[in-house]
């Protein structure tokens, strides 16, 4: 027993009291007053945005009005709008203020915009003044995502800590548009932290799929594909680490590219997981039109043309011969991945679109693509090799969106307890049976935190890239048919809860392989109860939301091998005549 003096209790306590009184004070303040401080602070800055926004949009729909004349421009089908701005039949001016008019008016419908670039009508103006038209895409008006770049503006990923911070140059991608004559006028919505396939945050509030206001129109580059779709824009320029151009796309009934690595400058576009490995990522092209996606990737793909501004683009130039060849091709197709098996009538439409190939004097034949449960496991390897930490670190004092509510479950729970929540999930003997899924123990087992974790998991990642290619070349194919998704465009609220889906698209950025999105078909919704969910709570969940969706578009990939993207859009050109005609 400790016996304290008179002295001490009289001249030592009092002080020691004090001390512990003012350290609970000052932790109390610093750490939970400031905090409430700052997540204040924060909703002040969302709100202060979001008024500026209305009030610009306001002053936008009092100055741009759809009339007769906007409405002839916005009708001309895509080429025809180019080649009559390349010969003047149309200013730079008429057209912007065409697509200006009409994405104001879809953008009250379906939210896809962000904020309109101030400087698009001098843009304009100055490609009216002068003598000659500025390249082959002299006045066209594309719109961007939200985490590219553009002098004088925020690219904010859905946080607010980047709000009122303006990016000081242009991406190196816009740079080399706007040379050949392209008007970037307007930046579109994104999923908070743009990892995951939803289209909503704090910020601009969800973006809504113009085929049904209830559900969503995928992401992250959800905001293009929207905009697009409603024919708001005439092209969009997105990113895609995992099929961030290519679901939306998909969702939405248009077509969606993604190259291989460092064929478009990535330079200028912000990320939260700048520094990650494994997952091979880029800008995208999104647009009706997968001819005028193959023209703008054509131009962009000239001597000259991006390396003047990146000198680590790839500097292959296009091969008009292999894009324009009538040769038939000889393409694999599968229909299904086990790791997650696709849901309604996405296998039909993938055999719709063999049929209708073979039909063409194509030649297809199965491909065998693995169950995917390894594609899962490595994917969450990369993703989440930092523990979360970066992604945690932007997070910090924000409002969390509920499209984004995996990927924050992921960076949240330290990696010993996923692994644990992991093995529970996947046994079915225990009391948690009903959140048995072994699709998302499969995500949760993944992080490779170490350095010989991620050794481990390139070398696997290489095995894979290995196998593939054998196949391949064994075939002797030139293309790759497969869904682009598990299942059609689900509501809203259901986007954030089903990220294992995106297995379809993430695959070819772990292989960094050419693929594109074009839409061949619709959900019809009877299926959906005879589908086998394998008491797996992730399917239980996929297919309760999928009775919503019949109606909406859905899209098949074509993959191509590395650097033969001309393959790919010349399929998917192929594709798009192929469906307008069946």
């Amino acid at each position: 027993m400790i016996i304290f003096t008179e002295e001490f209790k009289i001249y030592v306590l009092p002080w020691i009291s004090l001390s512990v009184t003012l350290y609970i004070a000052y932790y109390v303040y610093t750490n939970i007053l400031c905090a409430i401080h700052d997540k204040i602070k924060v909703r002040r800055i969302i709100h202060k945005k979001q008024k500026e926004r209305e009030h610009a949009f306001q002053k936008l729909e009092n100055r741009y009005k759809l009339d007769a004349k906007s409405e002839k421009i916005l009708q001309l089908p895509l080429d025809q709008l180019l080649t009559e701005l390349r010969k003047r039949k149309l200013t730079a001016i008429e057209v912007l203020d065409a697509f200006m008019a009409k994405a104001l008016k879809e953008t009250r419908e379906y939210n896809s915009i962000t904020e309109f670039v101030p400087q698009a009508h001098i843009w304009a103006a100055q490609l009216d003044d002068l003598k000659e038209v500025r390249g082959p895409l002299h006045g066209l008006p594309i719109s961007v995502k939200d985490n590219c770049n553009i002098e004088g503006m925020d690219s904010t990923l859905g946080f607010a800590k980047y709000l009122y911070k303006p990016e000081i140059e242009n991406a190196n991608l816009i740079a080399s548009l706007k040379d050949l004559g392209a008007i970037v006028f307007c930046k579109t919505n994104v999923p908070q932290s743009l990892f995951c396939w939803g289209c909503g945050n704090p910020i601009f509030g969800e973006t809504r799929n113009p085929f049904n206001r209830l559900l969503s129109p995928g992401g992250s580059s959800g905001g293009e594909a929207s905009l697009i779709a409603s024919g708001g824009s005439a092209l969009g320029i997105g990113t895609d680490i995992g099929g961030s151009c290519r679901i939306p796309a998909h969702m939405c009934g248009v077509s969606g590219f993604k190259p291989t690595k460092m064929r478009l400058s990535p330079v200028g576009f912000k990320s939260t997981v700048s520094g990650v490995v494994g997952l091979n990522g880029g800008p995208g092209i999104i647009s009706k039109s997968a001819g005028l996606i193959a023209a703008v990737f054509k131009e962009l793909t000239m001597p000259g043309v991006q390396n003047k501004y990146d000198r680590l683009t790839v500097p292959i130039t296009w091969d008009e011969k292999t894009f324009t060849s009538a040769k038939p091709l000889r393409i694999g197709y599968y229909t299904s991945l086990k790791f997650f098996p696709a849901v309604g009538d996405t296998e039909k439409v993938v055999l719709d679109a063999k049929s209708a190939l073979e039909a063409e004097g194509h030649i297809l034949v199965p491909f065998e693509m693995g169950d995917g449960f390894d594609v899962a496991e490595l994917v969450s390897d990369f993703a989440y090799a930092d523990d979360g930490y970066n992604s945690l670190k932007i997070w910090k004092d924000e409002p969390i969106a509920q499209s984004a509510i995996f990927h924050y479950v992921m960076c949240r729970i330290p990696r010993c307890v996923r692994r644990f929540l992991a093995y529970i999930m996947s046994c079915k003997c225990l009391p948690t049976f009903y959140f048995y899924s072994t699709r998302v123990a499969a995500f949760f087992r993944g992080g490779a935190t170490k350095s010989r974790e991620l050794w481990s998991s390139m070398e696997k990642r290489r095995q894979i890239l290995e196998d593939v290619l054998a196949q391949w070349h064994r075939l002797n194919l030139d293309l790759v048919l497969c869904p682009t998704f598990a299942f059609a465009s689900v509501p809203i609220k259901a986007a954030g809860k089903l990220k294992p889906a995106c297995i379809y698209t993430m695959i070819w950025n772990l292989l960094d392989f050419p693929v594109g999105t074009v839409s061949f078909g619709t959900e019809s919704g009877t299926k959906v109860d005879s589908y086998d969910n394998e008491d797996d709570f992730l399917l239980k969940t996929a297919q309760k939301a999928l009775k919503s969706s019949a109606g909406m578009p859905i899209g098949v990939q074509v993959v191509g091998l590395p650097f033969q993207e001309e393959v790919v859009l010349r399929a998917m050109k192929e594709l798009e005549y192929l469906r307008s005609i069946k």
